[in-house]
């Protein structure tokens, strides 16, 4: 298990003017043998990290994985993801 609570900034285009965003991510994973591990990932944007965005307006992923270690040095990474939140930023 995982959890990155992320602060994201942009420094340049459309959201630069944005203050920073929380986004969160977690994984859920289980190791089936020493080479393959499948779980689930989560991935959100919640908004200004003093003041979320409201519901509709926040962002989130759902991954089913599949991690493949090939060597010591070398791992892989599969998954299809689904966002179950309508996003529309207002410029």
């Amino acid at each position: 298990m995982s959890f990155n609570p992320a602060f994201d900034k942009s420094i340049h285009g459309l959201t630069e003017s944005r203050s920073f965003v929380f986004s969160p991510s977690v994984k859920v994973s289980y190791d089936f043998t020493g080479k393959i591990t499948g779980g689930f990932e989560y991935y959100g944007s919640l908004g200004p990290a003093t003041d979320f965005d409201p519901i509709a307006q926040q962002q989130r992923q759902f991954f089913p994985a599949i991690d493949l270690t090939l060597s010591p040095k070398w791992e892989v990474n599969f998954g299809l993801g689904v966002g179950v939140t309508r996003y529309r930023f207002n410029f």
